[in-house]
């Protein structure tokens, strides 16, 4: 097509055509010379107004006909030079950031690179011209093309306006490269032209993400998946046993003794052998089961199968056979065996949540068996004792957990005046909801066992010491007794412990009275009488609880720091009886010629507690006087003690 020729110049030519026309007509033709001079003197006044006022009628005349302005030309092409220095430019910073812009052709073919595509590629070629024309698709990894394909199908059809992902590509070094990609339609005149896209590595960032992800879901020490990664993978066994109807199992591995094996040979060789034992288990694991630490020496499996629940008790026996053999080659000089337990989906649980409780109870019950034993929660049930325990010892820990513990209060009464209370003794209940009211004599053989009795101690002293600072000055001269299991005193953080509660409360160590059994001397007298030492000079009293139950020799009593013996009941309930009194007359006058004072327990009759009054005990205790009875009614009971005896 012709292109039309500038105005500037064209105004020119006819200016000067008229001009000279103008003249000659005039010299030949001197008749008809007001035309040519209105002509002239419309020629001369457009070209002098124009400069003037900038505008020019011809200019406008030939911008109607399509003739070009050099103005204009210059201008378009000054913009043009501009917007392809800023579009260099924008690509050179693209570059300096590690991204590369693309564009494709309709058809998927690259149509235009920037410089850092060699790069990214790891190419060593040195022009991207080796690479337009070539199919976008061939540099992506073969198992992200179908994500790419159909994002950017997406993207053409127009159901979204930008598409971002991430993918790898597929480099001529083999290396494995994450590329995050975001891409849009390019379009030209309001045309579709292709795609544009923008690709930044992100292969460190990527790899970063893995390992932090992979250190949230995994054991710092043994590698294998910890509890979070397991919730996961027993959430997706669930979901799969319910669509297809198959099974899984949860083996509770735990191995026996690992406590003492840790303080034998020190914490390292403790983690060391846990090692070992997650390497040996996971190598006689099929790739489909899942392997993971719960915590310390406990160990979980997943194990999927079809229908029957038998295999995973012979994989269990496989693996302890297997665990023992190899420990034994390692570690010549140790002999470890595991209990596990064996919980099956779905016939022992309904979710993953209980599947895990139920593997539990499992596993308690195979280490109450004698260790070193394989047992599956289905078979508990046949075995009603052994369930109940089971089954008690669960809930009861769980009570623990949750704070459930109960604080009760029975009154320690004046023997000389059975209307004066000299304070209370705060005695641990528990209510379970399956179990209703359970003893202590069950609960705290519980909790001993289960390494739980140092936890409830700390309960029950933190609700007493609460409760009895808000009696409202109705305890000013009496006593609140505590039992202290010999755990809690020999440890190093009893003492502070105590006193910070003391002072919270704003109670005086002198009201408070720990209640401690004789076995403590077990432990050694030195050691013990410098807990017991430490408590006295703070001002506590320290009460000799169930005495002559015990296996301490008088000896051990006299050297410990003690203010006052406790009878056991078990002496009080013979005291009616000729031999049971001789023996009640004979702890007193030990403890009188000791300067300890006496609180026997156990006084259900008025003839007890005259007995025991003429004997000189000077305090009772027992279901003569009161039960024990909840916060309210015990500051009820001394309000009422406090009415009866005012003076009237």
């Amino acid at each position: 097509m012709r292109r039309q020729p500038y105005i500037e110049p064209t105004i020119r030519t006819i200016a000067g055509a008229l001009i000279l026309a103008c003249a000659s007509l005039i010299y030949f033709y001197p008749h008809g010379a007001w035309l040519w001079l209105a002509i002239l003197f419309f020629m001369g006044f457009n070209l002098f107004q124009s400069g003037l006022t900038k505008y020019c009628i011809l200019e406008k005349m030939l911008k109607k006909l399509s003739f070009r302005s050099e103005l204009d030309e210059i201008k378009s092409l000054s913009q043009a030079n501009a917007a392809a220095e800023a579009r260099a430019a924008f690509y050179d910073t693209l570059d300096l950031l590690n991204e590369v812009v693309i564009e494709l052709s309709p058809d998927g073919t690259l149509a235009f690179l920037t410089d850092h595509w060699l790069k990214l590629m790891g190419s060593a070629y040195t022009s991207n011209a080796h690479f337009l024309g070539d199919p976008f698709i061939v540099f992506i990894h073969k198992q992200d093309r179908g994500l790419l394909n159909s994002q950017l199908d997406t993207l053409l059809k127009g159901a979204r306006e930008t598409v971002s992902l991430r993918f790898r590509m597929s480099r001529e070094d083999q290396e494995e490269h994450w590329v995050e990609g975001k891409f849009a339609l390019n379009r030209q005149h309001g045309r579709v032209q292709g795609v544009r896209g923008v690709l930044r590595d992100v292969t460190e960032a990527h790899m970063q993400e893995k390992r932090i992800s992979h250190m949230a879901m995994h054991d710092a020490l043994t590698r294998l998946p910890n509890r979070a990664h397991l919730d996961e993978r027993i959430r997706e066994a669930v979901e799969h046993s319910r669509a297809t109807g198959s099974k899984f199992a949860l083996l509770f591995i735990d191995l026996d003794n690992f406590k003492q094996i840790n303080d034998l040979r020190g914490h390292k060789s403790g983690d060391q052998l846990l090692v070992d034992v997650s390497q040996i288990l996971r190598a006689h694991l099929r790739e489909t089961d899942v392997l993971a630490r719960w915590g310390g020496d406990e160990f979980v499996v997943l194990l999927p199968f079809s229908h029957d629940a038998e295999i995973a008790h012979t994989v269990a026996g496989e693996l302890m056979r297997k665990l023992q053999l190899n420990l034994e080659k390692m570690y010549s000089d140790l002999f470890v065996t595991l209990s596990i337990g064996i919980a099956v989906f779905p016939d022992d649980a309904e979710n993953g949540e209980a599947l895990l409780v139920q593997a539990d109870k499992a596993l308690f019950y195979a280490k109450s068996q004698g260790r070193n034993n394989i047992q599956m929660f289905g078979d508990l049930h046949t075995r009603a004792a052994g369930y109940e325990e089971v089954e008690l010892t669960s809930r009861f820990v769980a009570a623990v957990k949750q704070c459930q513990l109960q604080v009760y209060y029975q009154p320690v009464m004046d023997a000389g005046n059975h209307e004066r209370i000299a304070g209370f003794e705060a005695l641990a209940r528990w209510h379970d909801d399956q179990y209703g009211w359970v003893s202590p004599a069950n609960f705290i053989p519980l909790a001993e066992n289960m390494g739980l009795i140092q936890e409830v101690g700390r309960q029950v002293l933190e609700e007493a010491l609460h409760h009895f600072a808000q009696f409202d000055g109705l305890c000013t001269d009496l006593k609140l007794a505590v039992n202290v299991s010999k755990r809690q005193v020999m440890s190093d953080d009893f003492y502070p412990m105590l006193i910070e509660m003391a002072q919270r409360y704003g109670i005086s160590p002198c009201q408070i009275k720990l209640e401690i059994t004789e076995s403590i001397a077990l432990l050694g007298i030195e050691r013990a009488k410098g807990h017991l030492q430490k408590l006295s000079d703070a001002g506590f009293t320290l009460s000799l609880d169930d005495f002559g139950t015990g296996f301490s020799s008088l000896s051990h009593v006299h050297e410990l720091p003690f203010d006052e013996i406790k009878i056991d009941i078990s002496f009080v309930r013979r005291i009616k009886t000729p031999e049971g009194r001789v023996l009640v007359r004979t702890i007193v006058e030990m403890a009188h010629a000791m300067q300890l004072a006496l609180v026997a327990e156990g006084v259900e009759d008025m003839e007890t507690a005259l007995i025991l009054q003429e004997m000189g005990v000077e305090m009772l205790q027992g279901y003569y006087f009161s039960r024990p009875m909840p916060k309210e009614s015990c500051a009820g009971f001394i309000a009422g003690l406090s009415s009866t005896s005012a003076p009237a």
